[in-house]
Order: C-alpha cells, then sequence, then structure tokens
C-alpha cells in the first residue's frame, strides 16, 4: 500500500468522493483496514431511526410480524449485542429525513436496548438528536418512559437538540424535563420544541451557550416570563416562535423597558393574530436583527399594520442591520370583515424607509394596497440594494402607482431582481428628460429577471412590451394574475409580444438597436394623466395612439 494512504486527511478525501453512493462506500468499508473504519464511519454517522441497530443482531433473534412490527423471537445473548454497541457508537446524528418507514420496534425490544445500554453508553459521539428518530419506530408508545429515555439524552455533549411533547404528558414532567435540560444540556446550541396539541404552561429553561431556538408554540400569557428566560442566551442568533393566543394575551405594563436580544439576526413569528406577533415586538431590542419574517392568518385592519410597523420600528432601534422583511397573511377567509376603507396606502409603510440596509420587503396577501408614485420614488432612494420587492394581494388594488413611477422604481434600483407590483400600464409612460431638455429612456436595468404585474390594467397604447424589452433585456418571467385581468385580452398579446421581442433579439442582435429610437418617438397619450376608474374620457381618447406596425409585426410567431 502506498505510504500516502496512511495518512488519514488523505484517506478522508477519497471517501468523500464516494460517500454519496452507500453501496460504494459499502464496498470500500470492506477492502482493507486502511479504509474500514472511517467508512463505517462515514455510513453509520447519520441514521433516521433505531431500526438499522436491532437489524445487527442475529437474523435469528428478531422477525417482522404480519404488523410490520419488530419483535424478539428469542432473547439475544450478550456477545450478539456487541454489534450493535460497537455501530452505535459511530452514529452522530439521530435526524428523521423520511416518515413513512416499515417495520416498527415493539415496546419490549425498545426497553431491552436501552436497558442494557443507556444512551450515554450506546451513543458517545451523539451531537444530533431528534426524537422522532426514536419514538416513531415505537408502536406501543408510551410517553412516561420516552420522557424519561430522553431525559437520559441529555446527559449526552448534544449541540442539537429536537423535540416533541407527546400527547399524556402531565405538566409536572415537563417541567421535570425542562430541568434536567438546563442542568445537564450544557453544550446545546440549537434548540427545538414542539407542542402538537394540548399546550402545556412552561417556561423555557436558561441555556446561555444556545444561538438557534424553535419553539412550536408560547401562550401569549407566560410571554414575558419567557422572553426573559431567552435573553440569558446571549449567543441567541436565531429565533423562531409560533404564539398561542389561546390564553388571554399578556400587556407589556406601561414603563417597562424592553428585554434586549443583543446577538439576535434572525426572527420568524408566527400567529393565529397578526397581534400576537406584535405582542411579542412590544416587549423586546434587537439592535442587530437582519431578518424578520412574520406569518399570520386572518385579516388584519390598516391600524393594525400601522401598529407593527411602529413596534418593527421601535424593536430594531439600530437601523443599519435590518436587511429583509417578510409579512404573510395565511388566511383569506375572514377578509369580509373589511370594510371599503381598509386600505393599505404610501404612509403606512414609509417607517420601513428609514431602514437604509433594506434588500429583501415582502408584503403577501395582506390588505388592498393604494400605493403611489410619489413613494415609490422614495424607495428607490432609500433603498439603493433592492433585490427583492412585493406587494402582493387577492384583491384589485387602487393605488395610483403609474407605469412611469414603476419604470422609474425598478432602472434606479439597480440590484433588483424580483418586482411585484400593481400599477396602471393603460397609457404611454411619461419619459424622463435629460439636461439640454431632450426626452430621453430610462437607464438599461440587467438585473431584473422576474416581473409580477398582478393586477395591472393594460393597453397596446402603453407599448409595455417594448419597453420592457428595451429597459430589462435580461427579464425571464412576466406573470399578472389571472382572476383579476384574465378577462383582458391585451395581457395575453402584450405578453406574446415581449415574447417575441425576446426571441428576435437573440436571434437578430441587430434587429434590437433601433427599438429605443421607436420609443423616443412615440408620444405620450395624454401627457401623464390617469384615465378614471370607468373609462378613458373625451381627453383619453383623443390621445389615445393606434396600434403601430411595429407593434404588429411582433404579435407575429417567430420560430427559433
Amino acid at each position: 500500500m502506498h505510504h500516502a494512504l496512511k495518512v488519514d486527511d488523505i484517506v478522508y478525501e477519497i471517501l468523500q468522493y464516494v460517500k454519496l453512493s452507500k453501496s460504494d462506500l459499502h464496498s470500500m468499508a470492506m477492502t482493507c483496514s486502511t479504509f474500514s473504519s472511517p467508512a463505517l464511519d462515514m455510513l453509520w454517522c447519520q441514521q433516521d431511526s433505531l431500526i438499522p441497530l436491532v437489524k445487527c443482531l442475529p437474523q435469528d433473534t428478531w422477525n417482522v410480524r404480519y404488523d410490520g412490527t419488530i419483535i424478539f423471537s428469542r432473547e439475544p445473548l450478550l456477545p450478539e449485542w456487541e454489534r450493535v454497541r460497537i455501530y452505535a457508537a459511530r452514529i452522530r446524528k439521530l435526524t428523521v429525513t423520511q416518515y413513512d418507514r416499515s417495520p416498527k420496534l415493539s415496546g419490549p425490544v425498545l426497553r431491552q436496548l436501552f436497558a442494557l445500554f443507556p444512551p450515554a453508553m450506546l451513543f458517545p459521539r451523539l451531537r444530533t438528536l431528534d426524537s422522532k428518530a426514536v419514538y416513531l419506530d415505537w408502536v406501543d408508545f408510551d410517553p412516561a418512559f420516552f420522557l424519561s429515555l430522553l431525559r437520559q439524552f441529555f446527559l449526552l455533549e448534544l449541540e442539537n437538540l429536537k423535540f416533541e411533547i407527546p400527547d399524556g404528558a402531565t405538566a409536572y414532567e415537563v417541567q421535570q424535563l425542562f430541568g434536567d435540560l438546563s442542568t445537564n444540556a450544557s453544550c446545546l446550541r440549537q434548540w427545538a420544541i414542539h407542542y402538537p396539541h394540548q399546550l402545556l404552561p412552561f417556561v423555557v429553561p436558561k441555556l446561555p451557550k444556545l444561538n438557534g431556538l424553535t419553539i412550536g408554540r408560547i401562550s401569549t400569557n407566560l410571554m414575558r416570563q419567557n422572553i426573559a428566560n431567552i435573553q440569558h442566551s446571549r449567543c441567541l442568533q436565531t429565533l423562531t416562535l409560533t404564539v398561542d393566543g389561546s390564553n388571554k394575551m399578556e400587556i407589556q405594563p406601561p414603563g417597562d423597558m424592553p428585554l434586549e436580544f443583543g446577538a439576535l439576526e434572525n426572527l420568524k413569528l408566527s400567529g393565529v393574530r397578526l397581534a400576537h406577533c406584535k405582542s411579542f415586538l412590544d416587549q423586546v431590542a434587537m439592535p442587530q436583527l437582519a431578518v424578520l419574517e412574520i406569518h399570520y392568518f386572518g385579516a388584519a385592519k390598516p391600524a393594525e399594520i400601522t401598529g407593527l410597523i411602529k413596534s418593527l420600528s421601535t424593536a430594531c432601534n439600530t437601523i443599519a442591520f435590518l436587511k429583509e422583511i417578510t409579512v404573510v397573511a395565511h388566511s383569506h377567509h375572514n377578509w369580509n370583515h373589511l370594510e371599503p376603507g381598509d386600505q393599505l396606502h404610501s404612509n403606512i409603510f414609509r417607517p420601513l424607509l428609514k431602514f437604509r440596509s433594506l434588500h429583501c420587503v415582502q408584503f403577501m396577501n395582506i390588505g388592498e394596497y393604494c400605493l403611489d408614485d410619489e413613494f415609490l420614488e422614495d424607495i428607490a432612494v432609500a433603498w439603493p440594494d433592492l433585490r427583492m420587492l412585493k406587494f402582493a394581494a387577492e384583491t384589485h388594488a387602487r393605488g395610483r402607482v403609474t407605469l412611469t413611477g414603476m419604470l422609474s422604481l425598478a432602472t434606479r434600483c439597480k440590484s433588483l431582481r424580483f418586482l411585484q407590483l400593481t400599477f396602471d400600464a393603460r397609457h404611454f409612460p411619461t419619459l424622463p428628460r435629460a439636461p439640454d431638455g431632450n426626452l430621453e429612456l430610462w437607464t438599461m436595468q440587467t438585473t431584473l429577471r422576474w416581473l409580477h404585474v398582478e393586477c395591472s390594467k393594460v393597453s397596446e397604447a402603453s407599448h409595455l412590451h417594448l419597453l420592457l424589452a428595451v429597459l430589462f433585456p435580461n427579464l425571464a418571467c412576466l406573470y399578472y394574475s389571472p382572476h383579476c385581468s384574465g378577462a383582458d385580452p391585451a395581457w395575453g398579446r402584450l405578453k406574446t409580444a415581449w415574447r417575441n421581442l425576446k426571441i428576435r433579439r437573440k436571434k437578430y442582435p441587430y434587429y434590437a438597436v433601433s427599438w429605443s429610437n421607436t420609443l423616443l418617438q412615440l408620444q405620450p397619450g395624454l401627457d401623464g394623466e390617469m384615465r378614471d376608474e370607468e373609462g378613458e374620457g373625451e381627453e383619453g381618447r383623443r390621445g389615445r395612439r393606434p396600434m403601430t406596425s411595429t407593434y404588429l409585426e411582433d404579435q407575429q410567431e417567430v420560430s427559433v
């Protein structure tokens, strides 16, 4: 054997090329002692159940019943358990990757395994544990035994822990579990806990070294006490909370100082109502928060959206760090509770303009937007590094955003890749003017790849297809909402024309040279004046130009 293969690092690099294929890795483990140990470490490093360990016993010691349950056909001898112990010692991660598994372990098999080998003895190298990897394989599940077993895993040097409180657990058992976690899990860095059904009152233990925490459901009436304990995790960088509003919501007493999460960078909040998420923001200060994601159900009044943004502005008291904001409403069955005047005007979102480092802003289905061009102009100034902007709605927007405003925003934000916005595209836009007073086009923007026009109104007079082809040459996807504008055939024609222009540019690059001049020669239909909601008006009818020959040529299908 070559001397180079005696170097562990070289052997490890070789095995990295074959570890994606378990069969090849298994073959390497059977070649020689040099490859055997590291190859077995890779094969056993991550398991999603205990079944492979039980199957290491001799085949005459176990069998699979008619219902898919593994039982003992005879009592395994102590020497026969040795192989189980050897392979279990190589496992570093017990985490679920698939949920539909068969067969499953019977209670006696699981009990005997851990009676002979407690977790601390069986898994000395275990660093990641998902409790589902243990109890999903368990047919006759016993909550009390499971919680007792889980507490024994805390004695390991776990770094990543995820478990779910089972149905049937008592409040005393949960408190005892958290007490042991606080005492023994000193190395824990990532922790996720979930309550599937009934929520028992609990207080999050103090874990100073924690940098990632997920709590599936947390009661609002214990919010502040839990926040105070979470605050002791000085290294906490990622926090995910589902706020349960079944109890009376706790209100922060006037004059109370917010609790500070000095290192928190990522926060994800979920709640039945937006007010539940806001109640958390009202009690904390997050000077280094970079990413905020909020999910809620039902409908929220404009006053609630205004309150949320105000709370965010207070909680993120250092404006230089915030980079991403996402607010999503997942249910629309309560939208009929909104009044006709419940519109989300630009002034509601203006406080966000102070966060100059924002590059991703998404408001999804939170209500009916009523934005304007002035707000878009301010966005282009406040967020120069903007990459994604979405104001997605399920209803028809009544805003005053024009095609001119949209094009100005999209061309000035040079890093913008995704834009979702409703605007009026019925008229040719008002072109900017050069310093000498002559009309000119906006500067070409090459990063925009995805444009969703929502419920925008269109007409051929806007020449939108040609504007998009000239100003955004790398635009790849153009969408609109069929439930809003599918009845308008103009969208289909404009999208077809835009696609044909893309094909022509690719096949005949010289053909695109004249497109800019064509746009400059077109006169605005109404000198930027908006048409009313019901019709174009007399001035609109006089200013509207017929479809040009260029547009009609673009309608023809061009084969690649």
